[in-house]
């Protein structure tokens, strides 16, 4: 998540602007990943902040999260 914090700086405000549980929200980050199933609504709620957010980017910051991991394993 290190890598939407120029668009949400906080937590709580990633929680406010998808209109989930802060909860939810702090999960993800102690995870360091927002599941999928969100890419769309990430990238709609960016664009109401006036940021550019990309299934392409979104996909890039997966695979470099996979390919951390699975060097520090």
């Amino acid at each position: 998540m290190k890598h939407l914090q120029h668009i949400w700086p906080k937590v709580s405000d990633l929680a406010d602007d998808l209109g989930i549980p802060y909860t939810i929200a702090q999960y993800w980050e102690s995870r360091g990943r927002i599941p999928a199933n969100w890419d769309i609504d990430l990238i709609m709620a960016a664009e109401k902040r006036g940021k550019l957010l990309t299934l392409e980017y979104l996909a890039q910051m997966r695979h470099q999260h996979k390919e951390e991991r699975q060097a520090k394993a």
